[in-house]
């Protein structure tokens, strides 16, 4: 089973629910990286949507692909998202979607940003791509390094399949050279304490634990944004 391969909790703030309370019902929607479906369930049987999905992962993708109005792109060779075909497909078909959904997926990648870049160029006028990226300067984060420690975990902010890492800064630096704007923000906040890092600001002088407590944003743990088109 894939560590990925969770049940769906629309209970409490996190990435999944934050962004499928923001879809609008009987929407195209493309899901990129969509695992097992958890989301595409939901979008099809709650939403009525249609989506088009692209996984990486064969037996993933094939779970996901029963609540799918297209799965073409699923596996290895279809569904890679910076070197398989499924953008080249898509655009020859002319398909258009009111959402992209890129949850969890842009830190896996080695150019993130050629993949949100090819995102916008599928959405309809007025639609929107909504991402979800871990934040790397969380406390929690920089107290392991204040520490000396950089030790990656098998999930969550250094689950040690990241590839890229980022800050609010740098994350909007990427949305800006893809051509997009942030018209929304939805940050889910989680305390040090409840991390799956297992520290605590205790382990830092009470001086610096007390700089990291009145910094700005320092217990958001993911960014979850709404892109739409920087020209419209």
């Amino acid at each position: 089973m894939s560590k990925y391969d969770f049940a769906l909790d629309m209970a409490t703030d996190n990435s999944n629910s934050l962004i499928l309370r923001n879809i609008r019902p009987d929407s195209d929607v493309l899901e990129t990286a969509c695992a097992h479906g958890r989301m595409t369930r939901y979008l099809k049987e709650k939403l009525n949507c249609r989506v088009t999905i692209v996984e990486n992962d064969a037996e993933a993708g094939a779970s996901a692909a029963q609540y799918a109005s297209d799965a073409r792109h699923v596996g290895p060779q279809m569904g890679d998202l910076e070197k398989g075909p499924w953008y080249d497909n898509l655009k020859m078909a002319g398909k258009t979607f009111d959402y992209v959904v890129m949850a969890d997926i842009l830190e896996h990648l080695y150019d993130p940003w050629k993949v949100l870049g090819r995102a916008r160029g599928l959405l309809k006028p007025g639609g929107s791509i909504w991402i979800s990226v871990p934040n790397f300067t969380h406390n929690g984060v920089l107290i392991e390094l204040l520490n000396g420690r950089f030790e990656y975990r098998k999930i969550g902010l250094l689950d040690n399949t990241h590839i890229r890492f980022f800050s609010a800064g740098s994350l909007e630096a990427m949305v800006r050279g893809a051509g997009l704007t942030v018209v929304k923000k939805a940050d889910p906040v989680l305390a040090v304490k409840r991390t799956e890092l297992k520290n605590s600001y205790r382990d830092v002088p009470w001086y610096v634990a007390l700089y990291l407590k009145m910094r700005r944003g320092g217990e958001i743990y993911q960014f979850v944004w709404e892109l739409k088109a920087a020209d419209g």
